[in-house]
């Protein structure tokens, strides 16, 4: 009787441990580049594990991920520009920036040039991806606008000539570009915009966010970030 006794408690003590290790597991939804999404996960892991929880990276279609965040059924989202907060009340940044990125046009064309910035893109028939906020605000008035939902597919459109111009971030296309052996595609100067790029909670995990920004800036001050930037990048 005793041993069973012992048997029950040891049970229910395992099962309440495994419990509270789930209740440490951030769950956080991504559309980022390839890039980005390694430089999320790696530098969220460490900023994160320093604070006694885990991660747990998922993947969905960009406006998506972002709903799923804003409505909570994940605990978070990235990387993203900021300002999302007034589109997604649910959502807050965590304000120190991960990493920061050029926004460009590629081209099969060389020589067009984008002095204009955004007015620049009118006379083209410009591509992007799906919900990716920063060019569904700024880009109007072009000849014709596509959204897709993948970086290969909206590639594949602009090697066929069905647009003149992919929008997307400078250094995930050229190694894009790269991979998929369309050495005629290229980016063009300057760029559109050169953004910081952060992580979003949602409001439940209010009282993590300076936290875990604490946690990325120190970080930043012992030298591991520049560290795991340096090995995505290959610098």
């Amino acid at each position: 009787m005793i041993r069973r006794v012992v048997t029950l408690a040891l049970a229910t003590l395992a099962i309440g441990l495994g419990v509270a290790h789930a209740q440490q597991t951030i769950t956080v939804s991504s559309n980022s580049t390839p890039i980005d999404r390694q430089v999320l996960e790696a530098i969220t892991r460490e900023a994160l594990q320093r604070l006694g929880f885990g991660l747990r990276l998922v993947i969905q279609p960009s406006e998506r991920s972002l709903q799923s965040a804003n409505l909570g059924q994940v605990d978070g989202e990235g990387l993203r520009v900021e300002g999302l907060e007034k589109q997604y009340p649910n959502l807050i940044r965590v304000p120190e920036p991960y990493q920061r990125i050029a926004f460009v046009a590629f081209a099969r064309d060389s020589s067009i040039r984008l002095d204009q910035g955004w007015t620049s893109l009118e006379p083209y028939r410009v591509g992007f991806i799906t919900g990716w906020k920063l060019f569904e605000k700024k880009v109007s008035g072009v000849r014709a606008l596509t959204k897709v939902d993948q970086p290969e597919q909206l590639f594949r459109m602009l090697a066929a000539g069905r647009i003149d111009l992919a929008l997307y971030t400078r250094g995930d296309g050229v190694a894009l570009a790269r991979s998929m052996q369309m050495p005629q595609i290229v980016p063009l100067g300057p760029a559109l915009k050169e953004v910081d790029l952060y992580l979003y909670l949602n409001a439940r995990h209010s009282a993590l966010v300076p936290e875990l920004a604490a946690s990325i800036r120190a970080m930043k001050a012992d030298g591991s970030h520049a560290r795991i930037i340096a090995g995505i990048s290959g610098d």
